[in-house]
């Protein structure tokens, strides 16, 4: 039986998901999961695809269809979900072959040394405002190394984004294929919230990508963004890249999540070599970080959330085990007072105490 294209997004606000508004023009709309618990406000762990009208948890990994969902939540064969479905929201002919625009590949970022660059020649254009700066001061980190780090606020309205556009066009850089850059009415320009940058470099030194910490933000669990173009005009997606801070001549790496905490805690230790995830559940690249690193010892020092949230715990469980298939590193863990959930958190304390 040949089904009738069902939009998702029409199905998800018939099982009362809700979604979230900044998402609604994308070709990736975000809502909350009714699977595994992720309810409360900001949180968006569903993905709900427009183009192929399936959806996917990035949390629980749930995933399915429009026919699926409706017949899931509302405890119904998948026959009747689509009868009810089909009576109840638009319902659009699926088309006999597929168009280009549905089968074109998604742009992916231009290579390593050319995004470095663009990104170098970006910051350099821009400045830190003062409520940024006053923030990375208070989670430990001199005023010699945040400008050594090149942390920088977005820039807030829309002329000083095409402005900052022009000026690297001027500068030679295409911008196509550069996360975080698209085109607007024809103009280029940046795309992401207001927040500052943060730069995720390799071992080298290299910038990858850049994650945004956002000004706004009403969910403890969503904070951070990277800078992206994806799914808009000429726009190009972003990876969850490893960080990597620190000494990287040591043969110990700390393994902890964001770069923005391995930033400051490799600061407050001294330098520490610190590799860092994008997320506890971004693993790609990681194992290919470490082996480049010619590293002895891997020591685990995730937020210690995870003794009461076992999506974090799980999560953690499976890097765990992903680092552990090879045998040429001493794996061990680092441990704190559960009162400071982050490495930095309580090595900040340690800092204080002195």
């Amino acid at each position: 039986m040949v089904y009738e294209k069902i939009p998702i997004v029409d199905t998800a606000r018939r099982c009362g998901l809700v979604l979230d508004s900044r998402t609604l023009r994308r070709r990736e709309v975000e809502a909350t999961c009714p699977f595994c618990g992720d309810h409360g406000r900001g949180k968006y762990h569903l993905s709900l695809n427009t183009a192929t009208d399936q959806y996917r948890c990035n949390l629980c990994g749930a995933h399915g269809n429009s026919v699926t969902l409706y017949s899931m939540l509302n405890g119904v064969s998948n026959k009747q979900a689509y009868q009810e479905l089909a009576r109840g929201t638009n319902v659009y002919p699926l088309p006999k072959q597929p168009t280009p625009q549905n089968t074109e590949a998604e742009r992916q970022p231009v290579s390593l040394e050319e995004r470095h660059a663009a990104y170098s020649t970006m910051l350099s254009y821009l400045t830190l405002l003062d409520k940024h700066w006053e923030n990375l001061l208070e989670r430990g980190l001199s005023e010699d190394r945040i400008q050594r780090n090149e942390y920088r606020s977005m820039p807030e309205t829309e002329q000083g984004r095409r402005l900052l556009a022009s000026l690297l066009r001027s500068c030679g850089f295409d911008l196509l294929g550069v996360p975080g850059f698209r085109t607007y009415y024809g103009d280029w320009t940046l795309s992401g919230p207001n927040g500052f940058l943060i730069p995720v470099r390799d071992k080298n030194g290299l910038i990858q990508g850049l994650k945004i910490r956002l000004d706004d933000t009403d969910d403890p669990g969503r904070k951070y963004r990277w800078l992206s173009s994806r799914d808009m005009t000429n726009g190009t997606r972003s990876y969850s890249w490893v960080h990597v801070t620190g000494d990287t001549a040591s043969k110990r790496a700390y393994l902890t999540e964001g770069p923005l905490k391995g930033d400051v805690a490799s600061f407050l230790a001294h330098d520490a070599l610190f590799v860092c995830i994008g997320g506890v559940n971004a693993l790609n690249g990681l194992t290919d970080t470490l082996l480049d690193l010619s590293v002895t010892e891997v020591v685990e020092a995730m937020d210690m959330d995870q003794n009461t949230k076992p999506e974090v715990r799980n999560a953690i469980l499976a890097m765990r085990k992903e680092v552990q298939k090879f045998k040429r590193w001493k794996y061990t863990k680092y441990t704190w007072d559960p009162a400071y959930k982050g490495v930095d958190d309580y090595l900040l304390s340690r800092a204080a105490a002195m």
